[in-house]
């Protein structure tokens, strides 16, 4: 009896486990960064801060130094967006190191990476290597999510560094939706066509009518 009962329990965790399994699924995305030869050209280690000043889960030869995260498009005023763009800048120890991002959306039952990006070349602590994505949200639930960025080696894909909801707030609870569900909501107005008398054009015509009335009598 001890032994089935074991045997259901570790039955109901492996299933709660594998509803929130990491799974891939691509979100339309558009890259944004600038020109290698220009990044290259701006590597003055003058430029930024050696120090690192955001909460990170994880970081090695490279970090990152700065997160910008912006929701868009709310057209039926619910509050919740169908539209995420972030930008963030990332250092490294080295002159330079050739990297790639993966995007991640954690939500209750939900750990979806979204976007996993081209190749790009980080220089030292410049600023100019930034990197940003926007991204339209499909097939997904309506929620609140965590975003994670999770930056790694393009020659090994080793780790580098991590950020995510977790550890960074601006990165929590994302109020995130459908763009399908992203709708205008529509606003009928009825307009009475009585002219500039309107209410009173009715009573205007009975008063008339009376007066008419009166004359002839």
């Amino acid at each position: 009896m001890k032994n089935r009962l074991f045997a259901c329990l570790i039955a109901l965790s492996s299933y709660q486990l594998s509803a929130t399994e990491l799974t891939e699924q691509p979100l339309p995305t558009r890259e944004m960064h600038l020109d290698a030869s220009v990044a290259a050209a701006n590597t003055d280690a003058a430029t930024a801060p050696a120090a690192m000043t955001l909460n990170q889960d994880f970081s090695s030869s490279s970090w990152f130094d700065s997160v910008d995260l912006t929701l868009r498009h709310d057209y039926d005023g619910d509050r919740f967006y169908s539209q995420l763009y972030v930008r963030f800048d990332a250092h490294t120890q080295y002159t330079e190191q050739p990297v790639y991002a993966v995007y991640s959306l954690v939500g209750t039952g939900l750990n979806r990476i979204f976007h996993t990006s081209s190749i790009f070349t980080l220089y030292g602590s410049s600023r100019s290597d930034w990197f940003a994505i926007e991204a339209d949200m499909r097939d997904l639930p309506r929620g609140y999510y965590k975003l994670k960025i999770e930056l790694r080696d393009a020659r090994s894909g080793t780790k580098l560094a991590e950020i995510s909801g977790y550890e960074a707030a601006a990165l929590n609870n994302l109020a995130l939706e459908d763009g399908s569900a992203d709708t205008p909501v529509s606003v009928i107005v009825h307009e009475s066509s009585g002219g500039s008398l309107g209410f009173f054009w009715p009573i205007a015509l009975s008063w008339l009518y009376l007066k008419r009335r009166t004359i002839r009598q």
